[in-house]
């Protein structure tokens, strides 16, 4: 989805006991399955997958954006089934703000642990009309009531006009929380880093747009075009056989 570089003004936030020594502990065994580990990344993503992996891909998503639905819909299945869960690749996803919608909801992922808010992007893109469809039908004059406000207050107050509260409430996240997570200065100021990196470092274009070890792939969007890429990434890095 192409998008423009400035965002709307109404979006902008006991006793010891004798025992036998310990035995010197055993190394953590890897996950059989990669997929299933999950953590939060100092940017303010989510990541996915084997820490060490070869390969690294990044998305930077909006939550708002059909196209990223449908890459997490179509492209993420693969890539969890072919290479991550094998801890040959690991994916990243990054929200990346395209609008207020996607600013207010970001800030949901930002207060959550690993599992809660990746299982939020995943109701976010299954539910995506749902979302999107309450922010389209508020009034002129509620949004000029909006704009009057303060710029701080305005991107809660168009969340609130939107039904954000009734859709995160349903996604398990309760209003004290939902309100504790939109006023976090921390969360809002990760995902304008993310935005700043992704449009003045990566120059980015579009989302939803991917890092392969940390290159942006130019004018890649969608599956289609970023399986060959990737595909090719990951044949550099399998191990060569010695030939006798």
């Amino acid at each position: 989805m192409r998008f423009s570089l400035f965002l709307p003004l109404l979006i902008l936030l006991a006793a010891p006991v004798q025992s036998a020594p310990a035995a010197a502990p055993r190394p953590a065994a890897a996950p059989a399955d990669w997929s299933t580990r999950l953590a939060v990344t100092p940017q303010g993503g989510i990541v996915m997958g084997n820490p060490a992996a070869p390969v690294k891909l990044v998305e930077f998503g909006s939550l708002t954006c059909p196209h990223c639905r449908h890459f997490h819909e179509t492209g993420l299945p693969v890539i969890k089934g072919k290479w991550l869960a094998a801890g040959r690749v690991s994916y990243e996803y990054r929200p990346f703000s395209l609008n207020g919608i996607d600013l207010m909801a970001g800030l949901l992922l930002q207060c959550q642990a690993a599992p809660q808010a990746w299982a939020f992007v995943n109701r976010v893109y299954a539910r995506q009309d749902e979302l999107i469809q309450p922010f389209t039908t508020i009034s002129e004059a509620e949004r000029t009531r909006i704009q009057g406000l303060p710029t701080d207050q305005q991107g809660p107050a168009m969340a609130i006009a939107g039904k954000l509260p009734e859709f995160a409430a349903a996604a398990g996240i309760p209003r004290a929380r939902y309100d504790a997570c939109l006023a976090a200065k921390p969360g809002m100021d990760r995902l304008m880093a993310i935005r700043a990196d992704a449009v003045q470092t990566h120059k980015l274009q579009g989302t939803p747009s991917f890092l392969i070890n940390g290159q942006m792939q130019a004018d890649v969007f969608d599956w289609a075009a970023l399986e060959p890429l990737l595909t090719a990434a990951i044949a550099k890095t399998a191990p060569t056989r010695r030939t006798k």
